[in-house]
């Protein structure tokens, strides 16, 4: 039998005190138990009284306060000892055999990541999965990027190599890294039912006009990156494609508040579900608009009106 590869999860925590104890025992439920668990603390608050006590379970700083996801997940990664790494958010939690399915697959296909729930947290309400009916099996990165959600696989280390969440985002950074490693490797391994749970928490709805002017402004910054000749980690040859997908991206965000969903997740899912083609942004994402009865119109370039 293959020797048992530990994964070295990190986890930055940012005013987490109501959502970081389930996070964690979530990762504690695990079903695989070759793991270290890397909590970066972004503020002042201390969460050792907050969370279990397990020796697996890595407490540590940025330095800083409100540095931003990106700094607080690099300074997990630089401090990450094994041959696996992953990331969790500490508002998200994991079902109990995501390690056990996940770790075999990343082994042999480099990357590998399970179907996400999205929820909402807590009580009944919305519920759906990114991926409502996916094959399992290897996909080209261009697929992943198709779902305008975080994707958290498991990676073999060696393929992330010096590859860093790119620090002056604070949106659209884990696309921007996952991606760029899918696009490096080739693609990943997905397995059809869901591993993750996205918890839609009444304090973080995507509906207000700020996080709709945020992701705006992150996705611009990308985009002008990536036309300017900073490739942001993705090789050279996925740089158009790059600008494609998040192109659409930001065209899709600027649609949603008219859509009078909730949840971006929603409207994003009842989008892709029409399924037409990643170019021709405008003219795909205002055809898609009108089957969900959403009224935009689309004026040149990037601007929606």
């Amino acid at each position: 039998m293959a020797r048992p590869l530990s994964v070295s999860i990190i986890m930055p925590a940012y005013r987490a005190e109501a959502s970081i104890g389930a996070a964690v025992r979530s990762v504690l439920a695990q079903t695989y138990r070759h793991w270290e668990l890397i909590v970066v603390a972004d503020d002042e608050v201390d969460y050792r009284p907050l969370v279990p006590a397990d020796r697996r379970l890595v407490l540590m700083r940025t330095g800083a306060y409100a540095s931003g996801p990106s700094v607080a997940r690099n300074r997990g990664l630089d401090a990450a000892r094994h041959p696996l790494i992953t990331f969790l958010d500490s508002d998200d939690a994991w079902y109990p055999d995501k390690l056990a399915i996940l770790v075999p697959l990343a082994r042999t296909h480099g990357i590998a990541l399970g179907n996400t729930r999205f929820r909402a947290y807590p009580g009944p309400g919305y519920g759906a999965n990114c991926w409502p009916d996916p094959v399992e099996g290897y996909y080209d990165w261009l697929f992943f990027a198709q779902a305008s959600a975080s994707l958290w696989p498991v990676y073999r280390r060696a393929l992330i190599a010096r590859t860093r969440f790119p620090e002056r985002l604070r949106f659209a950074e884990d696309a921007v890294f996952a991606l760029s490693v899918m696009a490096r490797h080739g693609g990943a391994y997905l397995y059809p039912q869901p591993l993750h749970e996205y918890r839609l928490r009444p304090g973080s709805l995507s509906r207000s006009d700020d996080t709709v002017r945020r992701a705006d402004e992150a996705y611009g910054y990308v985009l002008s990156a990536l036309r300017a000749g900073d490739r942001l980690s993705f090789p050279a040859e996925a740089v158009a494609a790059a600008i494609a997908v998040f192109a659409r991206r930001r065209a899709l965000n600027r649609a949603f508040p008219a859509s009078g969903l909730r949840y971006f997740q929603e409207f994003e899912t009842r989008m892709r579900a029409h399924r037409l083609p990643a170019d021709g942004v405008a003219e795909n994402v205002a055809a898609l608009a009108r089957c969900a009865g959403v009224g935009i119109g689309f004026r040149g370039g990037d601007g929606w009106r």
